[in-house]
């Protein structure tokens, strides 16, 4: 038997196995034998069947079935065994010539680890988002509580900033002109919500009972933008009801006894919820600078194996675990693809820096993490680190976190990171794109 190792490209290698027919006829021969014993047929006793009979019935699916094992065999022996090749994915074999009782060709290819050298970063420049909760922010939270338990008065118009509205919106042609189908009936609006598409709430403030204005919306993502023709058919005042005591149980379920205590929480809540928010664009923008940094080829493998995430996570989510009958498998994996590659990507640069930096999780990283969780509430320190220990799964999730907070932590202090409020980070962004 004859192997032979040629390197396609930087990440990608084929095994190319030959083996004559000799090669494999003690194992065939041996297979066939197993087979003879445990054959019945018409005519015979129980492993008397003639051999030559066994073999021109299962001859050629046993010989396929030693082939491949001896395929996988090889790769294992030639690749794997050697530790010479950090061997990535799932190899796939590309190619296989075989007849039974003939010789065999097979080639596999599989994919490597990149060899990345780091860029330095000290000229690298990152946003960071920051924002300062004030006394509006929690009395926005506040209003968003008591609205829950607003009266609603209808009134004249014409729609303000702040009215709750009724509307009829018509679908118009790609030209915004002639109708398409029928009309959706009493779609509220309130115009006051800070997540309204602001094409939305220009048409409508201002607007008087019985009018109408064409909207063009935006598109989203591959779809075309949207034409609509909207009748203002309501407007109606919101009357909040006071914040006393009583109104602060009602809205908290009982969970707060009065007004101080729920803007305390709120402010705290929405503390955390910016500096989350914060964080994730952060570590967002920081992996796709880094990525635009450093060029170097995926290996396939590994593409693939990202893909194959993607696919059954799309499974999972519905009831039987199933994708879909006529569920478009290539076309799903095409649209994913650069998505796919991006993630493996940064999953080599993070290594990398894991690799440079030494990082490495010690008790003393987890003693810290869950006291961190035992200050949030619920459970001591002491009882959730018994309880993850005994979950290697969750475990290593903790464990995968303090990687991540250290690896950018690292990045953040290698760049150049330029603070910016709420309204200059979302300006910065639209320029961007």
């Amino acid at each position: 038997m004859q192997t032979e190792i040629k390197k396609i490209t930087d990440v990608e290698f084929d095994l190319e196995i030959k083996a004559a027919a000799a090669d494999l006829s003690e194992e065939i021969e041996q297979a066939i034998r197993t087979q003879r014993a445990r054959t019945t047929m018409k005519g015979f006793r129980a492993g008397k069947v003639p051999t030559t009979l066994v073999k021109k019935v299962y001859g050629k699916s046993l010989a396929y079935q030693i082939a491949e094992e001896r395929v996988q065999k090889t790769f294992q022996a030639s690749v794997l065994d050697t530790k010479e090749y950090d061997v990535l994915g799932q190899p796939v074999i590309t190619d296989i010539e075989y007849e039974f009782e003939g010789d065999l060709r097979a080639v596999v290819r599989f994919g490597v680890r990149p060899d990345i050298k780091l860029k330095d970063l000290s000229k690298t420049k990152v946003s960071r988002l920051t924002h300062k909760v004030t006394d509006e922010d929690v009395e926005k939270e506040i209003e968003q509580l008591l609205a829950q338990h607003a009266e609603l008065t209808t009134v004249d118009g014409p729609a303000k900033a702040d009215s709750y509205v009724l509307v009829d919106m018509q679908r118009l042609d790609d030209k915004g002109k002639n109708p398409e189908g029928e009309p959706q009936v009493d779609v509220p609006f309130l115009l006051s919500d800070d997540n309204l598409m602001p094409d939305i709430k220009k048409a409508l403030t201002g607007l008087k009972v019985g009018k109408s204005k064409k909207v063009t919306l935006p598109g989203v993502e591959e779809l075309p933008a949207r034409h609509y023709e909207m009748t203002l058919k309501e407007v109606k005042r919101r009357d909040l009801p006071e914040l006393d005591n009583e109104m602060v149980k009602k809205v908290t379920n009982d969970q707060v006894e009065d007004a101080e205590t729920l803007r305390t929480q709120l402010r705290d809540q929405l503390v955390t919820g910016w500096e989350q928010r914060s964080n994730e664009l952060f570590q967002t923008d920081v992996i796709e600078k880094l990525i635009e940094l450093h060029e170097f080829e995926v290996p396939n493998s590994v593409i693939d194996m990202y893909l194959d995430a993607y696919l059954k996570d799309a499974a999972g989510k519905n009831k039987d675990k199933k994708l879909p009958a006529g569920f478009d498998v290539e076309g799903f994996r095409n649209a994913r693809r650069e998505q796919a590659e991006n993630q493996a990507r940064w999953m080599f640069i993070r290594d990398a820096v894991i690799a440079e930096k030494s990082f490495t999780v010690e008790d003393a990283d987890r003693d810290a993490h869950f006291d961190k969780m035992a200050a949030q509430g619920g459970f001591g320190a002491d009882m959730m680190k018994q309880y993850y220990n005994t979950m290697p799964q969750l475990m290593d999730q903790i464990d995968q976190g303090i990687i991540s907070d250290k690896v950018f932590g690292h990045l953040s202090a290698s760049m150049k990171i330029t603070e910016l409020g709420k309204d200059a980070y979302e300006k910065e962004m639209k320029k961007g794109k």
